[in-house]
C-alpha cells in the first residue's frame, strides 16, 4: 500500500513538473540537485529521469513514463510562510516534490535557486555545510520528502 502510494505520489509530482508539455513530448523530469563538493560546500547540480513511451495503462493512450525508483516511504513537510532554515544539511539522501506554495534554496557557493509548484529536487548534501532553505511569499509551502538509497 505504502509503495503504491509513493508511486502516485511521484507520478502527479512528475506530471506537474512536465505540465507544460504533453506527456510524449516530455524526454525527462528536470530535477535540481544539491550536493556537497570534495570541499565540504554544497552546490547546485543539474539532474534529470528520463522518460519513455510506454503503455502503462492499456487501453488508456500511451504515456511518457520514467524508470521505476526504489522506495519506501514518503512523509509530507508543511513549511509555513516565513520559515527559514539556516545552514543544515540534508538528514538523508531524498527526492523533494513540492506540491505547492515557493522555496528559495542557497548553497554554500551562494548561487540560489527557485522552487515553484511542480518543482523536484533531490537533497544529496548529507555531510558539510549544507545548503538554507525558505519560504518565498506569504504561503506555506507543502513537500513531499521520499527518502532513495545512497547514489553508488
Amino acid at each position: 500500500m505504502c509503495k503504491r502510494f509513493v508511486m502516485i505520489v511521484l507520478a502527479a509530482a512528475f506530471a506537474a513538473a512536465a505540465s507544460a508539455e504533453t506527456p510524449l513530448d516530455a524526454p525527462f523530469v528536470e530535477v535540481m540537485r544539491i550536493v556537497s563538493g570534495d570541499d565540504g560546500k554544497t552546490r547546485f547540480a543539474t539532474g534529470a529521469i528520463p522518460l519513455a513511451e510506454q503503455d502503462y495503462a492499456p487501453p488508456a493512450p500511451a504515456l511518457a513514463v520514467s524508470p521505476r525508483l526504489a522506495v519506501t516511504d514518503v512523509a509530507f513537510a508543511s513549511l509555513p510562510a516565513g520559515y527559514f532554515g539556516d545552514w543544515h544539511p540534508a538528514p538523508r539522501r531524498q527526492y523533494g516534490l513540492l506540491l505547492s506554495g515557493a522555496l528559495e534554496i542557497e548553497t554554500g557557493d551562494g548561487d540560489k535557486r527557485r522552487l515553484d509548484a511542480g518543482g523536484v529536487f533531490l537533497l544529496e548534501d548529507v555531510s558539510g555545510q549544507g545548503h538554507r532553505t525558505w519560504v518565498v511569499g506569504d504561503e506555506a509551502a507543502l513537500v513531499a520528502l521520499i527518502p532513495v538509497p545512497a547514489a553508488e
